[in-house]
């Protein structure tokens, strides 16, 4: 687990200098304006990815992070706090540092082809930063909790594919470039993996004393 979260902290930190050295500035916009035009074909597939990109936002996530951390705590699984609590605050700490440092603008569209707006910098981007962070949280220390392997894959199945949703919304709305996602990903993902593989919160179980 710890190779896995130093690879995927590796991922970003390698976006990262490519989207400062403006590398992937021509695939990015291309990728991007692929994904305007389709969901500009299908009012469906707008309303349906404004409607739930909400979900992910760093209001909701910084909301039910320490809510997480605080419900661990409430139960004395206090190795599961400290592994919520560090994972969400750190993960968004690093990504405000590089976004001041990348410093990348927003998508730019015409008239015609603004679908959402967002202000501030791009890279990483937040909704994906804290939705990887936090779906990886609950799975490593809720969903262990859970009686029965079907619920358990249940859960896990749900959270994957909530994240999945939400980091799609970001680009397909035009307020993300695609690198922007890959990044906020692997920078959730990646520091939560390495905060766990210090706290090891999976053996934790409630306690009434």
């Amino acid at each position: 687990m710890r190779w896995s979260g130093a690879v995927s902290l590796g991922v970003f930190a390698l976006l990262a200098i490519i989207v400062a050295a403006k590398a992937s500035q021509g695939t990015d916009q291309s990728v991007d304006n692929s994904l305007n035009r389709l969901a500009l074909r299908d009012t469906g597939v707008t309303d349906f990815f404004k409607a739930v990109t909400n979900a992910g936002s760093p209001t909701v996530t910084l909301g039910l992070g320490p809510l997480a951390a605080a419900t661990f705590y409430l139960l004395r699984m206090r190795t599961s706090a400290y592994f919520a609590a560090t994972s969400v605050i750190g993960a968004y700490a690093i990504a405000y540092v590089a976004k001041k440092g990348v410093d990348r603008h927003r998508p730019i569209w015409d008239a015609a082809h603004t679908i959402s707006t967002e202000s501030g910098a791009s890279f990483p981007s937040g909704h994906a930063t804290g939705t990887s962070t936090l779906a990886t949280v609950l799975i490593l220390a809720a969903v262990p909790l859970l009686a029965g392997l079907a619920a358990r894959r249940t859960a896990t199945a749900a959270l994957v594919l909530y994240t999945i949703v939400i980091i799609a919304s970001r680009p397909l709305l035009g307020v993300h470039f695609p690198t922007d996602v890959l990044a906020g990903a692997a920078l959730g993902t990646g520091w939560t993996l390495l905060c766990a593989s210090v706290l090891r919160p999976w053996g934790d179980r409630p306690s009434a004393g």
